[in-house]
């Protein structure tokens, strides 16, 4: 593969961020539209989100807490967000927040989202997507 898919919540991966996260959301002064895709409410994740997960391993699903600060700060876009790392450690936006915020926390418009943005910027950079 030339390049790997990032998707990075604007979360912390820790019991307490956890709880953090979901107080957060239930008093609305907390959100993170990676974590409405993926999750909900449910700790688990939603189980469309695991099936698509599984099926789609080429995707890295972080937390910002399992990024470095320099590398937070290296990001071309805020969080949450989906890039593309290259091979020459070059970050290519995929997702903004508001193209996520976009898919209204469903599973099947994020990937059409993003099976749209990899194949325009295939396109355009000519990065090559291993089959």
């Amino acid at each position: 593969m030339d390049y790997r898919i990032i998707a990075i919540y604007d979360a912390d991966f820790s019991v307490l961020g956890e709880i953090t996260y979901a107080l957060g959301k239930l008093t609305q002064t907390r959100s993170c539209a990676l974590c409405d895709i993926s999750h909900g409410l449910n700790p688990l994740g939603k189980r469309a989100w695991r099936v698509y997960r599984d099926l789609h391993t080429d995707i890295e699903w972080l937390h910002r807490n399992d990024i470095a600060t320099a590398q937070l700060k290296a990001l071309p876009i805020g969080l949450p967000c989906v890039v593309m790392s290259t091979n020459e450690g070059k970050l290519i936006p995929l997702l903004s927040k508001e193209d996520l915020d976009a898919c209204h926390g469903e599973v099947a418009i994020f990937d059409q989202k993003l099976s749209a943005r990899l194949e325009q910027t295939n396109a355009s950079c000519g990065v090559a997507r291993a089959s």
